[in-house]
């Protein structure tokens, strides 16, 4: 231990010494004085009753008198046991709680008693690097929890979708412990026929889904509360058998647990029963052809037409099915997880017949959909479908690729998924941020209302998408790409406000050349001055009383604003006239004809308005083409301009282009905008300016003609889908994958968990991770230290559990030579995946042990 403590930290002599220093300063000859308990750090703490601390925390006892020292943790267990010493120093290990020092004199009789209090949070700390990512997925995944009402008791979620809520708690489960309110509510208003719902009734509106689903009965009031099924989705039952799982395996409630059973075995037996759920064709479970597991379907020929938002809601006769394999690897799963489940609480028959659904699942699924390299998308049990949506399907690889590699497809399939990754990640299209896209490639046609190319689910690329994957690519390992892809994401999140996105954009091509531009004159045209001041035959600017309330310090000529280049007229040398404004008041002209005769793509209006009284509407500009056709566009008060005092606004296509100040105040600007033109081939012979149908003063400063559409960038940010949970599949990745810290099949609450850290591939050579499940007080904390000069790697871990199974990888192309537990040597075995080389042995539970592996 001393080593250990050493090579921690370099303050351990200077801390040791504050110890003894202190010691002395008590009578070592009194008797049954009561010890006194230190925390050493760099605030060190003493008590003589209650102190708290943290697993591997450094404790020393300054004991005056008696035989030996016992220490219980929180679950009574005794975890060290020692001759008294002047100063006795040890490490907190065992279970969380109130642990217990005890001292014994030479007849055994207790002579004092000193309680602490153990606790932990999860954390992750290199004091760098990994700090930082394991903060911003933290952040990330926010305070997303809720809850809602129903029968007069509260049910908290993270999210009130089943599905949302599931792959959140991922993350959460680390940090809240919410889990099983969702499953508690979903089991009673669980269907008669076992159907799961999508989610609870959470927005103020409810009309829509009562009037989609008035015919199939998709959406229900029970009790209280309104409960929706998306009729597209087969995903609801397995993702609630697995939202249980993760529930037990993080609680370890075996009680609620067992008491859940019944209900998850008829969710999984309603996805085998109901026609709209199950292809008796392929043996499988099947859904209409949507984008991986989305709730909205593809728009097509074989889309029939079936009442409100056809593309929601399915007939079990009239629509088309097939077999998307995510729904099948996930129901595969769930039925080995119910086995799993029935096993624990001695339900063996039960647990037979869902481990041999899920063989013969398998078994049908890789017949039907395993190409070699990864699952095909989709399968039409309509073998005379054929449908034309801008794509090769077959070659299109869907985001829940990734996922299965979590869902225990083995090493043989996960391996050509990951190869599969990896070559997109080498030929990604222009702009991508990555490889981990909703589906590659995207589809061209056949999902307009909900599918935008590159965005979303149809070719975006997802947040979500890069945990699951990373996850996977850890356990195959691949944990070089693993940690990869947690490094692109951590830059993704610091490029984009700090935050971590369900989904970006999957491609961002390079901007147009800039356009064209080419000023309109404006003076034959012009009307009003920019100053109050007016002349024989102009306005004054806006009709204004006061002087110097105007736009008198505005420059004029031939100017760049916004980046378009305007002209703008001098009114002292156009007899005051600077200014084209239209209006219905008196003196004003309702319209102004301004002569083009050119072809322009889109034109930037330089303009501003008095505010309108009704509509927003400020005015209208037609084009008038050479044909003798037209085409005219409303201008929206705070969409196309704003009031010109005080001025705010930005838009896409609109913007402050000056901003200054007059006489009166210190405050007025001037918009600009893009319009479009709708018909860019043609001639425009005129714009007409037209006034609003209020007394609104409509007034435009300059027009500037473009030979191209105005381009808008990219938002690198996509749409959909909660942001925490992409958050939290990132930082289970990072939890599980790179910190190496997760539950041992058959296991739960880390009671025998496993410590595989990956920190080898990093240039973080010393970490402290502790890792807690918050609906318990199952956790494991080590602290890691690589000494490559050494050829040594130091690891001191403590758990809740009975057992640690330690499966410790090396540096590339190394063999492990010993493995040293507490100084004595250990047996281990070497383990191989892919290129990765592992040391596996395991350790007791209880006090902390210090490891040492030397290759």
């Amino acid at each position: 231990m001393k080593r250990f403590m050493t090579a921690y930290s370099k303050n351990r002599i200077r801390i040791t010494i504050l110890l003894l220093t202190l010691f002395l300063s008590f009578d070592i000859h009194a008797q049954n004085q009561k010890p006194i308990l230190l925390r050493s750090g760099p605030s060190m703490e003493y008590s003589s009753s209650i102190l708290k601390a943290k697993p591997l925390d450094v404790l020393s006892l300054v004991q005056a008198s008696g035989k030996t020292i016992h220490i219980t943790d929180g679950s009574g267990a005794e975890y060290i046991q020692s001759a008294v010493k002047p100063l006795f120093t040890f490490i907190v290990g065992g279970a969380l709680g109130k642990h217990t020092i005890v001292v014994k004199d030479k007849k055994n009789t207790i002579v004092s008693t000193l309680n602490f209090d153990v606790d932990a949070t999860t954390s992750i700390n290199d004091g760098g690097r990994y700090k930082e990512m394991f903060d911003l997925f933290y952040t990330s995944m926010g305070n997303h929890t809720g809850s809602v009402m129903w029968n007069g008791a509260r049910y908290r979620y993270f999210v009130p979708w089943g599905l949302d809520h599931y792959h959140t708690m991922k993350g959460l489960k680390y940090f809240s412990g919410y889990g099983k309110e969702f499953v508690d509510l979903m089991q009673g208003a669980q269907r008669e026929d076992g159907m799961i719902w999508s989610f609870v009734e959470h927005m103020s509106n409810m009309d829509y889904f009562k009037t989609r689903d008035s015919v199939m009965g998709y959406t229900r009031k029970i009790g209280d509360k309104y409960f929706v099924r998306q009729p597209t989705e087969n995903h609801p039952e397995y993702i609630y058998v697995q939202t249980i799982y993760q529930v037990w395996k993080s609680a370890g409630d075996d009680a609620w647990m067992k008491d859940k059973l019944n209900s998850a075995a008829r969710a999984l037996n309603y996805s085998m029963t109901d026609p709209a759920r199950w292809s008796k064709r392929f043996g499988l479970l099947k859904r209409v052809y949507t984008i991986d597991s989305w709730d909205f379907q593809v728009d097509d020929e074989y889309t029939p037409n079936i009442g409100l938002s056809n593309t929601m809601i399915i007939d079990p006769v009239k629509s088309k099915f097939g077999v998307f394999f995510g729904d099948n690897t996930s129901y595969v799963m769930a039925c080995n997880q119910l086995a799993e489940m029935y096993e624990q609480v001695g339900m063996k028959d039960e647990a037979v017949e869902f481990k041999t659904r899920a063989a013969e699942i398998n078994k049908r699924l890789n017949a039907l959909s395993w190409n070699g390299k990864f699952y095909t998308h989709f399968i039409d049990e309509d073998s005379t479908v054929k449908r034309d949506l801008g794509v090769d399907e077959k070659s299109q690889l869907a985001q829940s690729n990734a996922y299965s590699l979590n869902r225990g497809i083995g090493h043989e399939k996960s391996k050509p998924i990951i190869e599969t990754y990896i070559h997109l990640k080498n030929n990604l299209p222009v702009g991508s941020p990555g490889e981990w896209y909703a589906i590659y490639p995207p589809f061209e046609k056949g999902f307009g209302s909900h599918g935008d190319k590159w965005q979303y689910m149809n070719g975006g690329v997802g947040g979500h998408v890069a945990g699951e994957l990373a996850r996977g690519a850890f356990e195959n390992g691949y944990e070089k790409y693993g940690t990869d892809i947690l490094e692109r994401m951590f830059a993704l999140g610091k490029k984009y406000n700090n935050k971590i996105y369900f989904s970006y954009t999957g491609s961002i091509p390079p901007p147009p050349p800039a356009p064209a531009f080419k000023p309109l004159d404006l003076q034959p045209f012009a009307n009003m001055d920019t100053w109050t001041i007016g002349g024989k035959n102009s306005l004054p600017w806006m009709n204004s009383k006061r002087v110097g309330d105007d736009l008198h310090k505005m420059p004029v000529g031939a100017q760049t604003l916004a980046n378009i280049p305007f002209t703008l007229i001098d009114p002292k040398k156009n007899e005051r006239k600077a200014v084209v404004a239209v209006s219905k008041r008196k003196g004003y002209p309702e319209e102004v004809s301004i002569a083009v005769n050119k072809t322009a793509a889109s034109i930037y209006m330089l303009h501003t308005s008095s505010k309108p009284s009704s509509e927003n509407i400020s005015g209208a500009v037609s084009f008038v083409y050479a044909d003798g056709t037209h085409a005219t566009r409303y201008i929206v008060m705070d969409k196309h301009l704003t009031y010109w005092w005080f001025s705010e606004l930005k838009t896409d296509y609109s913007g402050i282009a000056w901003y200054g100040s007059n006489g009166v105040t210190k405050g007025v600007g001037i918009s600009w905008c893009a319009i479009d033109n709708p018909n860019p081939d043609k001639v425009i012979s005129k714009i007409i300016l037209h006034s609003a149908e209020d007394e609104t003063i409509y007034t435009v400063l300059g027009i500037t003609l473009a030979d191209r559409p105005h381009y808008v960038p990219v938002n690198p940010v996509s749409y959909g889908g909660p942001d925490n949970w992409a958050a939290a599949t990132n930082m289970a990745a990072m939890i599980e994958g790179l910190a190496g810290v997760k539950d041992s099949p058959e296991t739960e609450n880390y009671s025998t968990p496993t410590v595989s850290p990956s920190w080898i591939v990093t240039k973080s050579d010393t970490v402290q991770a502790t890792v807690r499940y918050a609906a318990s007080n199952g956790y494991v904390a080590y602290t890691y230290i690589h000494q490559p000069n050494q050829k040594q790697i130091q690891i001191m871990v403590a758990g809740s559990g009975e057992k640690i199974n330690c499966h410790i990888l090396l540096p590339e192309s190394t063999k492990p030579l010993s493995v040293l537990v507490d100084g004595l040597t250990v047996p281990f075995t070497v383990n191989q995946i892919e290129k990765s080389v592992y040391a596996d042995f395991s350790l007791k539970g209880g006090a902390a042990k210090e490891i040492f592996i030397k290759y």
